[in-house]
């Protein structure tokens, strides 16, 4: 299971300022590939694209539009290409 989080290296330097959720493009379910946009974070004046670091299959959505968030915060659980669901819930019990 991987999570797709806000990057932490695209994140402006300024103690503990949050941005917030502009979209979510994927739901539970869809597919997604290496690199594809998953979301859209507004921070300051701009809006960052997040991509999924892995192709798969999306698990959970774990924060909405109008969430803040931070460096870091998860915003999807995603089931990579070739795990199957055994191996994705015995990694969530561990």
């Amino acid at each position: 299971m991987a999570i797709v989080e806000v990057p932490r290296d695209l994140w402006p330097r300024r103690g503990d300022w949050k941005g917030k959720i502009v979209s979510i493009a994927k739901k539970p379910g869809d597919k997604v590939e290496e690199g594809e946009p998953v979301a859209e974070v507004e921070i300051e004046k701009a809006i960052l694209v997040i991509e999924s670091p892995v192709a798969g299959v999306v698990e959970e959505v774990l924060a909405s539009p109008g969430d803040p968030v931070g460096p870091g915060a998860p915003l999807l659980r995603v089931s990579p290409v070739g795990e199957d669901q055994a191996q994705s819930q015995a990694r969530q019990a561990a």
